[in-house]
């Protein structure tokens, strides 16, 4: 039985999703596919320990959007371990072959393995994330790879914190940059534009107060540094979030810039929260410097954000607005920016507009033998610059977990994209920056994970 048969008879439910389409990496090395952390729809939002968590719904609260510091489970603290592993199914429908033609192609490979340890106290909490890749399609020989797992490998968070009152605390180290909406901006598994433009889930070196109550929740932190470059081939990209680098040397007009002195901020106020609906707004703001090894001279790095969020019923609602200015003190060109990530580099226009909205819903009934909630979303980043041609992501998915073990779940998504770096063959290194051929491209993605 061929892997296309045997996703269908798997997974025929998921009919509906099969529809739209799937598609290829862009030719050459810097052709990674975006891989994020899943989500669960209307789940917990770990604001001051963001370490997503994946408990039967039955262990939820009542509310949607309970947010909370966490809990201590004993006065002398409690430390669990875990992780996750992953196989990814991908449909590409706008491949290409070693000779250029154009083709489609099916790939099941091994995706991620993750290992992560936690510290829960009544006072002191603390959590660290490691990841491994390679050995796929992605991490293969046509991009220089030797196509082992762990070839590339690297944090994704490691901190340690302090819980000052119920509401309050500190959390020093590698953690999530506190913006937009956290700790993702929508529920899909290759996420929106906004990670691969580095302005979803964001982990960086610095400390962060957060105060959490019922309605009202607001953090503030400082980063001296980005998410460092780990273990891979990549000149400076070999970590899990989006950040500002070093180009590799594949990128054309590729700068070398490392961001600096972050003072992030992010607030957000529940105007209505009960047992059928919530509706909550907020913003965000941040700014930094980004030095330029190429002319030593220190640009910087401005961000603001709006965001709203909300529920009714089984429906969920989440919009983010975001724009940005970069002055990158380049030599050649100030009009784009090389950003990098899970190994590979890129380029991105450095003024523009971002906006992205999605609406789910939870199934009351399972599926099958699973629960399911379906989504459907759409990105975009509306660069400045009259020549550069608008990046779009649409998006429609489901995110199955099996009722019987909510440790097992498994994400099937169809993606459209144009200038989409992650969507279509030659879109990846400018298609966040100038464009790329400006046509729709689709690909289709099954992830299917276990988190223990």
């Amino acid at each position: 039985m061929t892997t296309k048969s045997l996703v269908a008879t798997r997974f025929g439910c998921a009919a509906w999703v099969l529809l739209c389409a799937s598609s290829a990496l862009a030719q050459g090395r810097g052709t990674v596919e975006l891989d994020a952390e899943p989500s669960r729809v209307n789940r917990v939002q770990p604001i001051a320990v963001p370490d997503p968590t994946y408990e039967p719904e039955s262990a939820k609260p009542a509310s949607n959007f309970d947010l909370g510091p966490p809990k201590g489970k004993t006065d002398t603290g409690t430390f669990t371990f875990g992780g996750a592993i992953r196989a990814r199914y991908d449909w590409r429908f706008n491949d290409v072959g070693l000779g250029g033609q154009r083709k489609a192609s099916e790939h099941f490979d091994f995706d991620t393995l993750s290992l992560k340890a936690a510290y829960d106290s009544d006072t002191i909490f603390g959590a660290a994330q490691y990841r491994f890749y390679g050995g796929s399609s992605i991490y293969g020989p046509r991009n220089g790879y030797r196509g082992y797992p762990g070839e590339v490998s690297f944090p994704m968070w490691a901190y340690v914190g302090y819980k000052l009152t119920k509401e309050d605390s500190i959390t020093v180290g590698l953690n999530q940059a506190p913006f937009g909406l956290t700790p993702y901006f929508g529920t899909s598994f290759i996420e929106t534009l906004g990670f691969a433009m580095g302005l979803e889930e964001v982990y960086n070196f610095g400390v962060k107060y957060s105060h959490v109550e019922p309605d009202l929740n607001y953090q503030i932190g400082y980063y001296p540094g980005a998410n460092p470059n780990a273990i891979g081939l990549s000149l400076d990209s070999a970590r899990y979030s989006t950040n500002i680098v070093r180009a590799d040397s594949y990128v054309p007009f590729g700068s070398n810039n490392a961001e600096q002195n972050m003072f992030i901020g992010r607030a957000e106020y529940f105007f209505l929260k009960n047992e059928l609906a919530s509706f909550a707004v907020g913003a965000s703001i941040w700014h930094s410097d980004l030095y330029n090894f190429d002319t030593r001279q220190t640009g910087t790095k401005q961000l603001e954000g709006v965001h709203v969020l909300g529920t009714y019923g089984p429906w969920g609602f989440k919009g983010i607005y975001v724009r940005q200015d970069i002055d990158s003190k380049n030599p050649l060109r100030n009009d784009l920016i090389s950003i990098g990530g899970f190994d590979f580099s890129n380029n991105m226009a450095t003024h523009g507009n971002f906006v992205s909205a999605e609406v789910t819903y939870k199934v009351a009934d399972p599926i099958g033998p699973f629960t399911v909630v379906p989504y459907a979303g759409y990105s975009a980043y509306f660069k400045d610059k009259a020549s550069f041609q608008t990046s779009e992501r649409f998006i429609l998915g489901g995110a199955w977990t099996l009722t019987a073990d909510p440790n097992l779940i498994v994400y099937t998504e169809a993606v459209i994209g144009r200038n989409d770096p992650y969507v279509g063959a030659g879109q990846f290194v400018n298609g966040l920056a100038q464009g790329g051929d400006n046509r729709w491209k689709s690909r289709f993605i099954m992830n299917i994970g276990y988190y223990f």
